[in-house]
């Protein structure tokens, strides 16, 4: 066995897809959430990040070498609810950092997300540092925690690290994110029923195959500290488009999808994330690029939904 890792948040949008990679790279994993395991075929154990003496107990239990913390409330959700997904998200991450802390654990891998950025980035092209003023309370949360983590990683405190995820296309139902459409999308067309779009019809995004998400994190993950430039999250990103562009591939790949569009409040967060990222910092430190362009991720995700 490589390493004995623990994963947060597993029956989430990321985790299901980083158990099976991980696991299929001889590393042990043992999966924890706060809801009943219907779905994933590994040790797995309830585990509420709010709660040390429980992660204090599974840490020992299980001779724990790395975390993955994938626990969180999105950004269309955290909406709903502020204080909680500040508390969630910001105390969770501490909580983390606490227990590893105690139990001599150096690495642990973190999401953060392009809802860090905000209309003072340079919207049309975010490079890696830029201004920051994020207008969402998940925004909020991981922009803190980013802060956090590298202060961690610049006094060698802790090993943690970070992408910033832009949207994450699998064949996993979306859990209360603002780019959620473009699986909703795919789910709808594999099913053939109508789609109400909260987007407009032109509003570019970036966007990235699970499996590309996955393969970067693990490669960060095992890259040497010392060809890494930096201590806090890296920009990803594959391809970008809009609901009426990714309406137009998923025709061309031969599935009839109708769509309306219903607007609402996640227009605005939409309005103030990246339209293109800048993630060539990361492709040279870890040498990675992805593997699926906007077209074959949709004919790939598709295939694979299973309604």
């Amino acid at each position: 066995m490589k390493n004995r890792i623990l994963i947060t948040g597993a029956l989430g949008q990321l985790g299901k897809f980083f158990v099976e990679s991980l696991i299929s790279q001889d590393n042990y994993v043992l999966a924890t959430d706060i809801k009943e395991n219907k779905i994933l075929n590994c040790d797995y154990e309830l585990f509420d990040i709010m709660d040390l003496d429980r992660g204090d107990y599974l840490i020992n239990k299980y001779n724990i070498n790395q975390v993955y913390n994938f626990a969180a409330i999105l950004s269309a959700k955290g909406e709903q609810n502020p204080l909680l997904t500040w508390e969630i998200n910001n105390v969770g991450f501490t909580n983390i950092a606490k227990l590893c802390l105690k139990n001599n654990i150096k690495k642990i891998f973190w999401p953060s997300s392009i809802a860090v950025f905000g209309r003072n980035s340079n919207l049309k092209l975010v490079k890696n540092d830029e201004p920051m003023l994020p207008e969402t309370i998940y925004g909020v949360s991981k922009l803190a925690c980013e802060k956090a983590m590298y202060y961690f990683n610049s006094k060698n405190l802790l090993d943690i690290r970070s992408i910033r995820f832009p949207g994450i296309v699998s064949n996993s139902k979306p859990g209360g994110g603002t780019t959620d459409y473009i699986v909703e999308m795919l789910f709808r067309a594999k099913s053939n029923e109508n789609y109400s779009c909260f987007l407009k019809s032109d509003t570019y995004l970036p966007m990235m195959h699970i499996n590309d998400a996955i393969d970067a994190s693990i490669k960060l993950m095992n890259a040497d500290i010392m060809d890494l430039n930096l201590d806090y999250p890296y920009n990803i990103s594959s391809f970008e488009t809009s609901p009426s562009e990714w309406i137009e591939i998923i025709q061309s790949i031969g599935f009839n999808l109708n769509v309306e569009y219903k607007v609402d409040f996640r227009q605005g967060i939409a309005d103030s994330w990246p339209k293109k990222i800048d993630d060539s910092v990361l492709r040279s430190d870890i040498k990675w690029l992805p593997k699926f362009n906007a077209i074959d991720t949709a004919k790939n995700i598709i295939e694979s939904i299973q309604l």
